[in-house]
C-alpha cells in the first residue's frame, strides 16, 4: 500500500504546492486555492509575479507577492478554517498568457467565536509562464451583491 501511497501523495503535493512552478494556468489557480485554504499566506504571495496587482473585493490593491501575502495573512489572522471554491465561467489562453473569470465562495469562522462568516463574488485573473511556471499578473474579485443571482443558483 505504501507503495502506492506516497507517489500519489507526493503528485498532490506537487501538484498543489506553490512554492514549485506551477505547470500550467489550472494548476496555479488550484495551488491558489490550497495555499488559501490551507491559511498559508506566503504561499499565496509567491503565487505572483514581483509587480504583479491585486485588487481585492474590500477596495484594497496590492503590489507585489509580499504585499499581497500581508494582505492575506491579515486577512487570516482574523478568520480561521477558510474553505474557498473557484467556480471558473470562462477563460482564454494565448501562449504565455492566460486570463480567467468566474465566481467564487469563501467561509471562515471569526477567531474570536460567532457565525460561520460567507463571502462570494466574482474574479478576473491574467496570468503568464515564467521561467518559475506559471504565475498571476493580476487579479481582480468584487463582491456579489446580496440579491444578486449566481449563474448556478437556478440549477
Amino acid at each position: 500500500m505504501n507503495k502506492i501511497f506516497l507517489p500519489a501523495l507526493a503528485a498532490v503535493t506537487i501538484t498543489a504546492s506553490p512554492t514549485l512552478g506551477q505547470d500550467t494556468p489550472q494548476a496555479l489557480q488550484d495551488a491558489f486555492v490550497a495555499s488559501i485554504n490551507a491559511e498559508d499566506a506566503d504561499a499565496v504571495g509567491a503565487l505572483y509575479t514581483q509587480n504583479a496587482y491585486s485588487y481585492g473585493p474590500d477596495g484594497s490593491v496590492s503590489h507585489g507577492p509580499k504585499a499581497i501575502a500581508d494582505g492575506w495573512a491579515a486577512f487570516f489572522v482574523a478568520f480561521d478554517g477558510f474553505s474557498i471554491t473557484l467556480e471558473q465561467q470562462g477563460e482564454m489562453h494565448k501562449g504565455k498568457i492566460a486570463g480567467a473569470w468566474g465566481l467564487w465562495t469563501m467561509s471562515a469562522m471569526p477567531v474570536g467565536g460567532g457565525d460561520e462568516v460567507v463571502w462570494r463574488g466574482r474574479y478576473t485573473d491574467i496570468s503568464k509562464k515564467t521561467g518559475d511556471g506559471w504565475r498571476y499578473v493580476a487579479d481582480h474579485a468584487s463582491p456579489v451583491a446580496a440579491d444578486e443571482p449566481s449563474e448556478s443558483a437556478g440549477e
